[in-house]
């Protein structure tokens, strides 16, 4: 009876193993680091950005910064349950406005990382 519970218990531990790999790093060790969320924006995979990248970084830091701003806009005026339809919409083009706008300025070597850029999330 011990080496059939024994038996049981190791492949309970086994199979948790195997499902917590499936599953992968999750959250904070995979997705939080692709694109999309400013994981390759300040690094390339051999070093630091420099050239036409880093120079793009610097003509759109105002534009970033504003981007990032309005989107805490959008986001406290859509938890704010007196806010109009007109309101979020019209906040809402500004966001596509100014992500178009960036786009518009980053040079082909950026674009991969700008994929789905167009969209408000």
């Amino acid at each position: 009876m011990k080496k059939i519970l024994a038996g049981i218990v190791v492949l309970l531990i086994i199979s948790a193993g195997v499902l917590a790999f499936a599953h992968g790093p999750g959250r904070w060790g995979g997705h939080m680091t692709g694109p999309g969320y400013g994981g390759r924006m300040m690094m390339e995979p051999g070093g630091p950005v420099t050239g036409p990248d880093q120079a793009f970084l610097n003509e759109t830091a105002e534009l970033r910064k504003e981007l990032h701003n309005k989107k805490f806009e959008y986001f406290e005026a859509k938890r704010d349950p007196k806010t109009t339809v007109e309101t979020l919409s019209r906040l809402e083009k500004e966001i596509y406005d100014i992500r178009s706008s960036i786009r518009e300025k980053a040079p082909r070597t950026m674009n991969k990382n700008l994929i789905g850029y167009g969209r408000c999330r």
